[in-house]
């Protein structure tokens, strides 16, 4: 959540011409690692696999919410994510219905989008491309400059200042970023 509010403040205050794509990952070990930081009492096969249910639950509504245009998928990603992580809330069927009409989603198609075989498949999708670019750790971010390599540069540690010295250093804030209506830089 820290890393995806960084991309958001660079996307919306440094650069002009940004693309950016937020993947979630669900891996046993994002689960493992969840296990180890939350208050559950026990880490038996029983609560892997209730854990391992809410994540996938959630990115699929994640993948609903992106079916009805990029920025409001993004809002509700960054709604649910302060709805459990800040206000503590426990995801539920309820609670994504709750942020999907908060952001104005058309809810019937939601409810139909959120467990279709489309929604599942670009989840495999995801999970497909962070595996081929060797992402593991969930606040990873892969930074492109499009105009100079096809080459991608991996990020584990993803902050406002990280961000602000790649993009300097590669000559993005002192310079247009338009090649041909193309945005330069893609942060997956």
């Amino acid at each position: 959540m820290k890393s995806e509010r960084s991309i958001l403040r660079l996307a919306g205050t440094i650069l002009d011409n940004i693309s950016y794509q937020f993947i979630p990952l669900l891996s046993p070990k994002i689960i493992d690692s969840h296990l180890r930081n939350s208050d559950e009492l026990s880490n038996d096969l029983t609560t892997r696999n209730e854990q391992f249910e809410v994540h996938y639950k959630t990115i699929l509504d994640y993948k609903a919410a992106l079916f009805q245009g990029k920025k409001r998928g993004r809002q509700f990603l960054m709604g649910m994510q302060d709805a459990i992580v800040e206000e503590g809330r426990e995801y539920s069927d309820d609670l994504a219905l709750e942020i999907a009409e908060r952001y104005s989603l058309d809810l019937e198609m939601f409810q139909e989008d959120r467990r279709s075989p489309l929604a599942q498949k670009a989840f495999k999708a995801d999970q497909h491309l962070a595996a081929e670019m060797k992402v593991e750790s969930p606040s990873t971010a892969v930074i492109y400059n499009i105009s100079v390599s096809d080459y991608g540069l991996l990020l584990d540690d993803v902050t406002d200042q990280t961000l602000y010295n790649i993009c300097e250093d590669q000559g993005l804030l002192n310079q247009p970023l338009i090649n041909q209506g193309k945005p330069n830089l893609r942060v997956l």
